[in-house]
């Protein structure tokens, strides 16, 4: 019924406050996207991860420079949808409200232009070859097509510092960064843990508080249309405050690892509190679908021979992260 293999498809229906868009663009890869190669790629060993930390992850991949996804048509295009779908963000009383300026989750349910993209077999390709492991779109429409807009209380950070709950993201900025002040984006060049420790905290999100300057560096976009990938669970990253109010917009289509037995560190016990609409049920879907094709690859690795403690072990870890998600579930403390 489900091909592992590729990523899961789209719920049949949709959330009734998220609008699809009557008239907008049909995604052609061959006239939209530009790819290229970034210049530099960072691994998790540059950020101080050690070597049995990295060893739990799926790829030693940490961040890249920016590098061009969009042509200046592809560009166009997509500025012209993500400015379409402005009048209907989010009014999430979750973590939105409490860190994002302005921005629309789940965008490819309001737009086919914008899931088609994040659909593109040549985009997976490509950021799989630069990640070092196969990707393909995420199966959480909520964070799989997202959009960020300048917020209109321009005090506020864009987003402030945070690791994300999915495995991997591509930031693509949209909007020319030479018309605006402000708004970098920016990555603390070290450990989860350490960001942690620095800001005082012990989960995934860490608001305005200060790292120290040595150990922040800022991602440059030589124009709109360009983007980078990172390994976004394991860096802990903000985009700045404007310092002018302006149009700033960028594009965070989110990724995880194929096929879907394969180790996932998307977060769905952190996201389960978020309140965006259909975003429960979204989560289950991901986690079932993850732990079906866990026990599919179990079920043919099985021997005769094989003990029963390993046995017990090997099910219980194909489970366990759907156990917990169904445990959040039913007891959100």
């Amino acid at each position: 019924m489900f091909d592992f293999h590729a990523p899961l498809r789209f719920p049949d229906a949709q959330p009734e406050s998220y609008l699809p868009l009557s008239e907008e663009p049909v995604f052609d890869p061959a006239v939209h996207l530009a790819l290229e190669h970034p210049g530099l790629s960072y691994s998790l060993t540059d950020l101080g991860y050690s070597k049995t930390e990295i060893a739990r992850c799926a790829t030693p991949f940490a961040y890249s420079e920016a590098f061009r996804i969009l042509s200046p048509a592809g560009v166009a295009a997509m500025q012209e949808v993500c400015e379409a779908i402005y009048s209907n963000r989010n009014e999430s009383t979750g973590t939105g409200a409490n860190r994002l300026g302005s921005y629309a989750r789940g965008a490819g349910y309001r737009s086919r232009f914008l899931r088609d993209f994040c659909d593109s077999v040549e985009l997976a390709e490509h950021l799989s070859g630069i990640a070092g492991v196969r990707l393909g779109r995420h199966s959480v429409p909520a964070v799989a097509c997202g959009i960020n807009y300048a917020p209109d209380d321009i005090s506020r950070a864009v987003d402030t510092w945070h690791v994300d709950s999915v495995n991997f993201d591509v930031v693509m900025m949209l909007t020319d960064p030479n018309q605006f002040r402000g708004g970098e984006f920016q990555i603390f060049k070290g450990t989860r843990e350490e960001g942690q420790k620095l800001l005082g905290i012990d989960g995934e999100e860490g608001g305005s508080a200060q790292l120290p300057e040595a150990r922040i560096e800022t991602i440059p976009f030589p124009a709109a249309g360009y983007g980078f990938l990172q390994q976004g669970t394991h860096i802990f990253h903000r985009a700045c405050r404007l310092l002018e109010k302006a149009q700033r917009i960028t594009l965070i289509p989110s990724f995880e690892v194929l096929p879907a037995h394969e180790q996932d560190s998307t977060n769905a016990l952190n996201m389960a509190e978020w309140t965006d609409p259909g975003i429960t049920a979204e989560l289950a879907r991901h986690e079932v679908w993850r732990a079906s094709a866990r026990l599919e690859n179990l079920l043919g690795t099985i021997q005769l021979t094989d003990e029963p403690e390993a046995l017990g072990a090997s099910i219980r870890d194909a489970v366990e992260r759907l156990r917990a998600f169904a445990d959040k579930l039913e007891d959100p403390r």
